[in-house]
């Protein structure tokens, strides 16, 4: 599958496990304009998207965003000094919107004008 932003390709690579869509979270994040920080120790990834910090841990179904708990779709792992996601943290994270296209993913944010 390829992904992109805003209906423009982007270099973020992609797996599926058990049906779900994964993402790195750092590739991810920095290409929609944030910051993530991590703790190996913990194993814990904080990203920082506009107002938004969602804090996720390896294995865990859900995150805290902004305070505010929230819970998709499969659990985040760590693979090759990665956290993967579902493409759908970012849905219930941040709001974005996730179109698919065919092949494609499409990560939208509502909010940026067309």
């Amino acid at each position: 599958m390829a992904i992109e932003i805003q209906g423009q390709p982007a270099a973020i690579e992609e797996q599926r496990r058990d049906g779900i869509v994964y993402v790195p979270v750092q590739d991810t994040v920095q290409a929609l304009g944030g910051t993530v920080t991590w703790d190996n120790d913990g194993k814990v990834a904080t990203a920082t998207i506009g107002k938004w910090t969602a804090t996720v841990a390896m294995d865990a179904q859900d995150a805290d965003v902004s305070g505010t708990p929230v819970t998709f779709n499969g659990p985040a792992f760590v693979e090759q000094d990665r956290m993967w996601v579902p493409v759908r943290f970012f849905e219930r994270a941040y709001g974005y919107r996730i179109d698919l296209n065919g092949d494609t993913i499409n990560i939208v944010n509502p909010a940026a004008p067309a």
